[in-house]
């Protein structure tokens, strides 16, 4: 049988390099140089005598190298810091309004991936990072459209600028959540930002949501975990928040790549290829639509 040719869709340089530095990883002496040579041009610089060491081989390393600590078994009771898995994943640029004390200074992506344990528990992973770091794909920068954006927008952009470090009284935004709140609106966030007509009317088909920029099965995905949330059972009511029926853990965190063997399973969504529903369709909603003031007296879209 023929081997998979893989992709690699997502791969963040700047975190692949400090989890190295941070557990004393040692790579190859020319890799480390073009790691260093790739920093400012985006991904790693594999010319001349380097370029034997692929990213898939570095990858590979760092999984062997880190084998005890990446996690792929979200039974576990003890938190966890490293992950992997695989799974549908759907990618949406993060609505961020940029003025907490902590900000993400770049076009940001929410990436949303789904698991159900051996024991049947559903986990949502919410990462988020550069969508510049999206291999072979430009998001335009202006994509017309608009819909729902979260007031909690910024406590989000707090809690992944610095993180997951806990917030304090002066972080404001961030410390009106307690953890599982953050959490919550995270995960609407990821599954729901974008929306404009009746939540249900969107399910499972996220082209018609504003924001959303591609989806594809990820053959394999290493994450950062900054805050991982198990909810209180009976806590959280989501009869009117269907795609969140079921969650009971929730990770939010950075990816350092996602990888797909299935190319042909990438549907992007942004520009051209995105659907806007019938107007027959459209009714009110039950979800509550907000329409906050930024700090600068300007309106974001809702």
């Amino acid at each position: 049988m023929p081997k998979h040719v893989g992709r690699y869709v997502y791969w963040s340089e700047r975190l692949f390099r400090e989890v190295i530095d941070d557990n004393g990883v040692q790579l190859d002496s020319r890799v480390k140089a073009s790691l260093k040579l790739g920093v400012a041009g985006g991904g790693l610089d594999l010319a001349g005598r380097d370029r034997e060491k692929t990213t898939f081989e570095v990858a590979e390393k760092l999984k062997r190298k880190l084998r005890r600590s990446i996690v792929s078994d979200f039974d576990t009771s003890s938190s966890l810091q490293l992950v992997k898995g695989a799974s549908w994943v759907e990618v949406s640029e993060f609505q961020r309004w940029g003025y907490p004390r902590h900000r993400l200074g770049q076009r940001t992506a929410v990436m949303h991936a789904r698991t159900v344990t051996r024991e049947g528990r559903r986990v949502d992973l919410c990462l988020f990072g550069g969508l510049k770091n999206l291999r072979g794909y430009t998001v335009p920068d202006d994509d017309p459209v608009g819909g729902w954006t979260s007031s909690a927008a910024p406590a989000i952009e707090e809690l992944v600028a610095s993180r997951g470090v806990a917030p304090s009284e002066e972080d404001g935004d961030a410390s009106l959540f307690d953890e599982e709140g953050l959490a919550v609106e995270t995960l609407k966030v990821s599954l729901s930002q974008g929306i404009y007509v009746h939540p249900d009317d969107h399910m499972g088909r996220p082209e018609t949501r504003a924001f959303t920029v591609m989806g594809f099965d990820a053959t394999e995905y290493v994450a950062l975990i900054y805050r991982d949330v198990t909810l209180t059972p009976g806590r959280w009511d989501f009869r009117h928040e269907q795609e969140m029926m079921g969650t009971s853990r929730i990770l939010i965190g950075a990816p350092l790549w996602l990888r797909t063997t299935r190319p042909n399973s990438i549907r992007t969504y942004f520009g051209s290829n995105r659907l806007e529903l019938a107007p027959s369709a459209r009714r009110p909603t039950t979800q509550v639509l907000f329409q906050p003031m930024r700090q600068d007296g300007g309106q974001v879209s809702g």
